[in-house]
């Protein structure tokens, strides 16, 4: 990995010659040289910019180049810049050893020597690069699993629907042939009633509810839970309403699934609402969906 492009380098320190020699020093470079001359003020600029790398004084007014790191390393729009101590006075082991546990990952002794200052910046900023690489990966993978996730969800749902369609009609048929048998005294009938035996067993045999509570569990492992954690005392039903939840199902499609008035849905939603523990203004909806 070079470090060709443009990088951005934050200075901070409360002497100008030392700007003024790190500016001598890389003034053929690509960079672009950021200036801060304390380290409160080093911190704001950081945050706004969030420059590639920082290199920091040590002693310093208003915040030292030590407490500058700790709250760097502390927000999290700055805590991945690797930052460089460069100090003339705190020379020590000791210090080497106090600057790196603050999260430095170099240490640079003044009066400023060209050949050092040069290698220390270009590995620190292939470590940049590397760094940001690494979480714009992170990223698209996540982007990649949150979308496969979604099309998993999108899918359970319109099976879960379709299935509670399928056996609904099935029902609707069977009460149909039922009046019909009545009306055409059909009741003795052989194949009458072979028909109505496979309908009736059709709907006995009925696994939808448990195949889709099988099925959201392989898609979302461990979910049921973490909801558990939140309340001991939720029934079957609980359950199936707040995996309807997670998928995104509206109050229509739930009272599809529940075979349910849209209103007991309401009612429903309400109560587990209270067994959750929500607050009155607390989203149900949206403390599924985020858990």
């Amino acid at each position: 990995m070079t470090t060709d492009k443009t990088s951005t380098i934050l200075v901070i320190d409360d002497d100008d010659n030392n700007l003024d020699v790190i500016m001598e020093y890389f003034k053929d470079r690509p960079y672009r040289i950021l200036f801060a001359h304390n380290g409160q003020r080093g911190y704001e600029v950081a945050v706004a910019e969030v420059p590639d790398l920082i290199i920091s004084d040590w002693a310093m007014p208003l915040m030292n180049g030590i407490d500058l790191t700790l709250k760097l390393k502390a927000t999290r729009a700055t805590k991945d810049i690797p930052v460089v101590i460069a100090t003339g006075v705190m020379t020590s082991a000791e210090d080497l050893k106090e600057a790196l546990e603050a999260g430095a990952i170099e240490y640079i002794r003044k009066p400023y020597n060209p050949l050092e200052l040069t290698a220390r910046v270009n590995a620190a900023l292939v470590l940049s690069q590397t760094i940001q690489e690494s979480q714009r990966q992170n990223e698209e993978i996540k982007r990649l699993m949150q979308e496969r996730l979604d099309l998993k969800e999108r899918e359970l749902s319109i099976q879960a629907l379709q299935s509670k369609e399928k056996m609904q009609f099935i029902s609707e048929v069977q009460a149909d042939l039922a009046d019909l048998g009545r009306e055409a005294k059909l009741k003795s009938e052989d194949s009458f009633v072979r028909l109505q035996r496979k309908l009736n067993r059709a709907v006995q045999e009925d696994r939808s509810d448990e195949n889709f509570m099988l099925h959201f569990e392989g898609v979302h492992t461990d979910f049921f839970n973490k909801v558990k954690d939140r309340s001991d005392n939720l029934t079957a039903n609980d359950l199936r309403l707040i995996a309807y939840i997670k998928l995104g199902m509206n109050n229509k499609e739930v009272a599809q699934m529940a075979g349910v008035e849209v209103g007991t849905v309401k009612t429903n939603l309400n109560r587990l609402k209270k067994k959750l523990q929500l607050a009155g203004e607390d989203s149900l909806r949206q403390y599924v969906l985020n858990l």
